[in-house]
């Protein structure tokens, strides 16, 4: 008890992760005006964002699926109002890991997601160059036969590096809106003058 320093771990049972772990995620919170779609950023991706993901998603520790929402729950009612639609895996990797990571994230806010996009080949987005990453869009494809319900979509993803895949995503099912858990830095510094300063959303 001497090394815990703070005393809301006893006091609150629903406590995810500890306060020392809580202040590591960066919060973002920005909205960008994405060829006229508002992307709504929560976090800013960094080195403690990478290791989770990893740890998550490649060491298959499925139980992270919980910490990168809960505390921002009060999203779960916003997000009920939508038809959520993310963006997907390869099934290669899929059937390594043994779960779909970011449906299984987003399924944390007790919302169905949907999952109306595939790849035609098997990539690794952060293995590719700038370049070759700008090829996502003859990859990504939308499954045939795949109804969603007459709602707004919400398309949601995991980590925006270059952009290239929400915005082949975009062009396939023309969402109303977007919301990815974290962006990268060089991502954010590019994107600088596409922040709405006011709106009302997700906050």
């Amino acid at each position: 008890m001497s090394e815990i320093r703070n005393f809301e771990i006893f006091f609150y049972n629903d406590l995810l992760i500890c306060p020392d772990c809580s202040k590591n995620f960066k919060l973002h919170k920005q909205i960008y005006n994405i060829d006229g779609i508002p992307l709504y950023v929560l976090y800013e991706y960094d080195e403690f964002l990478e290791r989770l993901f990893f740890q998550y998603k490649e060491q298959r520790d499925v139980v992270l699926k919980d910490v990168f929402l809960c505390e921002h729950l009060y999203l779960k009612k916003i997000f009920k109002k939508y038809c959520v639609c993310t963006l997907c895996s390869s099934d290669a990797k899929r059937m390594e890991r043994g779960f779909e990571a970011t449906v299984d994230i987003y399924s944390t806010l007790d919302i169905f997601v949907h999952s109306p996009f595939y790849k035609k080949e098997d990539i690794k987005q952060s293995s590719k160059s700038k370049a070759e990453r700008a090829h996502i869009k003859e990859i990504l494809a939308l499954k045939e036969l795949y109804p969603l319900p007459k709602k707004k979509i919400l398309l949601v993803d995991d980590v925006c590096t270059t952009g290239n895949t929400l915005s082949a995503a975009q062009s396939l099912i023309h969402p109303d809106c977007m919301f990815v858990l974290a962006a990268h830095p060089l991502w954010i510094l590019a994107n600088k003058e596409n922040i709405v300063v006011k709106s009302k959303g997700f906050w």
